[in-house]
């Protein structure tokens, strides 16, 4: 029998201690990789060529100074600033626009990993599901081929999520704040918010390390951080002279968008309005705002009834069931508005609640379904009136078990 070579020996002892790790480097670098490979490619974008790409060459022509006062596009300012930093760079716009969104993938599996350890004290584990998260198709798809910008908005979300678990309200809502100045569509996590501040907060809360024995709530006046923060990420257009109406109401000029550019009741997300509503935006959209507003007020009431059995899970699973809410009952919803939702309700359903894993994986598959149709033009594989069917079934299903942990006596990470 041959003797064992020294770096061979060397090699056996590293992955005999330090395996887990060097997997855990390995996934990592080839999520890389696959983003490397799929960057180049701007043709499958629907996006790319007439907005983003005509972006970035404004500011290339105009300098980043008068390219914000008169900026192009319907994003708010903070987007527009990455979007002039990015023509500073001398290579194709592409190349910036898929490193953003990659690191940002990076930061979100991060907290993702530290979210799960908090809740459940498994460190591999958790680490594990949160690289896991950078293999979501839709995590890959969205940033490396379509170029969006749907995990920048969600990487300050899973911080906020992080600290309101750790009982850190104010800086939870600070990081919220950001993640709405980046995007409106981080509103769909306000209700979470609001439910926890009306329930006084949660029981078995941490703070500095040290699990509180009494709920603990928090002013009215900490969400004044949402208005401020946006305010003050508007003023780099406001001094660049770009006005203050045409800064400050990008947000509302985006709601009315829905109207002018055509885009119905919904825009290929699986969503109730595929069911025959989709061509009556006019007569239906404000209704419908208001149906989604009774539906909060009635959950609202319903956690506030049953505020003592929420605890840190809870608060997890209500922020998953609300903005799922909203993304069902929502009109002018888009292919991409769950993105934050289902990077949370995804390990959530692995590592606290596997009773819903079935309803988790079809959330998934409509939503790689649905990238499908937008990003490979597979719309006559698959209807969307059917994909909504079973998306909107899971989302039935998951709201029947949280209403049944609340009303029932079952511990959520037993279940």
């Amino acid at each position: 029998m041959k003797k064992e070579l020294a770096l061979d020996k060397l090699i056996r002892n590293l992955i005999d201690k330090y395996l887990f790790e060097i997997a855990i480097g390995l996934l990592i670098i080839i999520s890389v990789f696959i983003r490397y490979k799929l960057a180049p490619n701007t043709e499958l974008s629907p996006d790319y060529d007439f907005y983003y790409r005509e972006w970035v060459e404004f500011y290339r022509q105009n300098g980043i100074i008068k390219g914000l006062s008169n900026a192009p596009g319907d994003y708010y300012v903070p987007f527009n600033v990455i979007y002039a930093l990015c023509s500073l760079l001398p290579c194709e716009a592409w190349v910036p626009l898929s490193i953003v969104p990659a690191i940002c993938e990076l930061i979100s599996a991060f907290f993702i990993y530290k979210i799960f350890y908090l809740l459940t004290g498994k460190k591999r584990c958790s680490l594990f599901i949160g690289v896991m998260t950078l293999y979501l198709p839709f995590v890959i798809f969205n940033g490396a081929l379509w170029k969006q910008v749907d995990a920048v908005y969600t990487c300050f979300l899973m911080i906020a999520m992080y600290k309101l678990l750790k009982h850190r309200y104010r800086t939870s809502l600070i990081w919220y704040s950001i993640a709405f100045a980046f995007k409106l569509q981080a509103i769909l996590f306000l209700p979470l918010y609001l439910i926890i501040y009306i329930t006084g907060g949660y029981k078995g809360a941490v703070e500095e390390g040290k699990e509180l024995s009494q709920k603990n709530g928090f002013s009215i006046l900490e969400f004044f951080w949402i208005p401020f923060v946006y305010l003050v990420a508007g003023l780099p257009e406001v001094l660049a002279k770009h006005g203050l109406r045409a800064t400050y109401f990008a947000y509302l000029d985006q709601t009315a968008e829905l109207d002018s550019e055509g885009y119905g009741m919904v825009s290929f997300f699986p969503n109730i309005y595929n069911w025959g509503f989709d061509d009556h935006y006019k007569l239906l959209s404000t209704a419908a705002v208001m149906v989604l507003a009774a539906i909060l007020v009635v959950i609202a009431v319903f956690c506030y009834r049953f505020r003592e059995k929420i605890d840190r899970n809870l608060v997890l699973y209500i922020a998953i069931w609300t903005a799922w809410t909203c993304v069902v009952f929502l009109p002018g919803m888009h292919e991409r508005y769950d993105y934050a939702m289902l990077i949370l309700l995804t390990p959530f359903a692995i590592m606290i609640r596997k009773k819903i894993l079935p309803f988790m994986v079809i959330a998934n598959i409509c939503s790689f379904i649905v990238y499908g149709m937008t990003l490979f033009h597979a719309q006559d594989v698959f209807s969307i009136a059917y994909v909504s069917v079973f998306y909107v079934a899971s989302y039935l299903f998951v709201t029947v078990d949280i209403v049944r942990l609340l009303y029932g006596g079952d511990e959520i990470s037993e279940a």
